[in-house]
């Protein structure tokens, strides 16, 4: 089986400029329309939406290797890194992965070998593997799944003997001086350092902090991707594959490319949806906060907190009786009350059916 690294094109990773450059344009709006949504909100809520972003791209990027961290955890972890916590300070892996997350993002320093050794240690604090913080000492094969015969073989990355000189040639691409735009920079980067495929373990993760590095060079990706990837893994491992072929002068990069842009829109759909979700709250909130008693803030607060889907789905008496903890007649009293204010309008099901849902 020859693979694309035997090939005399390796490493000249082409695409085709006709087939992305509409989709292309169409990323870039996204990304402009997210950062300009983000920039329209106050400082906390800013921060509160970065927050979230990271959090997700931290605890996605995890999930499509298999491995779970508590959201709660990397949340901590992420404002204690936002807060600029010395590396010292680290006493568990979702510090570590929060200083990953942070040192990705930061366009000021050149990545290195030894930088991308430090993510590695990082990646893994407190796991034990084999050439942790250094180039696999072994060869790998990447199959179908873990328990996958020698036929289910889709992919075997450059020798243990040849990654370094290798990952030189790539790093010394990235580095350079390049007026591709990031989002197809950030597509070639990925595919090619997953081609390498450097490291025994966490070549996924390393390959998406990549991507993160890469925007930041220009401006930082305003949503998670991961979050997005990990919808469709499937078809993630499958557009890596589909980039791996001979064509056009060159290794055909075309479908991945392709595939990354419509990730980035779809990423990019879902960020608005939020970034909309919290204006529409706030504005709310403005409104009709200073006419709710304390029971009505609680519960309007307790609906936001859970999420656009949930407000959407309205709240019944039942609902708002067993937020508030108070009894069934007070709590028809506080809806009927938001109603008359214009925060809320009844549905048209009577009885226990009756929902109120919220007015932006």
């Amino acid at each position: 089986m020859t693979e694309i690294w035997q090939s005399p094109h390796w490493p000249n990773f082409t695409y085709s400029r006709s087939e992305t450059e509409p989709i292309l344009a169409q990323a870039a709006g996204y990304i402009g329309e997210i950062s300009g949504l983000l920039h329209g909100l106050d400082p906390e809520e800013r921060e509160a939406i970065l927050l979230a972003q990271i959090v997700a791209e931290a605890r996605s990027s995890f999930q499509i290797e298999g491995v779970s961290l508590p959201s709660s955890e990397i949340e901590a972890s992420v404002v204690a890194s936002l807060k600029h916590r010395d590396r010292a300070a680290i006493s568990r892996r979702s510090d570590a992965v929060a200083a990953l997350m942070a040192a990705a993002r930061r366009s000021d320093q050149t990545l290195d070998q030894q930088r991308l050794f430090d993510w590695h240690e990082l990646l893994f604090f407190g796991v034990e593997i084999e050439n942790r913080g250094g180039w696999r000492s072994f060869e790998i094969e990447i199959t179908r799944s873990a328990s996958a015969g020698h036929h289910d073989v889709l992919y075997r990355p450059v020798p243990a003997t040849e990654v370094e000189r290798e990952m030189q040639r790539f790093l010394t691409w990235l580095n350079a001086p390049d007026d591709t735009a990031p989002p197809i920079r950030a597509a070639l980067a990925h595919l090619w350092f997953e081609s390498i495929h450097p490291f025994s373990d966490g070549n996924g993760r390393i390959g998406r902090a990549l991507i993160e590095h890469v925007f930041a060079s220009q401006r930082v990706l305003p949503f998670s991707l991961s979050r997005q990837i990990e919808k469709d893994k499937k078809a993630y491992y499958a557009a890596l594959q589909a980039g791996r072929q001979e064509g056009r002068g060159g290794l055909d990069a075309t479908p991945f490319v392709v595939w990354f842009l419509q990730t980035i829109i779809r990423a990019a759909e879902l960020a608005r949806e939020e970034a909309l979700f919290v204006l529409r709250k706030n504005g709310f909130l403005r409104r009709f906060q200073p006419q709710m008693n304390t029971r009505q803030r609680k519960v309007m607060e307790r609906l936001f907190v859970q999420g656009a889907r949930r407000v959407e789905e309205g709240i019944s008496a039942k609902s708002y009786t067993r937020i508030a903890q108070t009894s069934s007649a007070t709590a028809t009293r506080d809806l009927r009350a938001l109603e008359t204010m214009g925060a809320l309008v009844r549905s048209e099901a009577g009885g226990r059916s009756t929902l109120y849902h919220i007015i932006f």
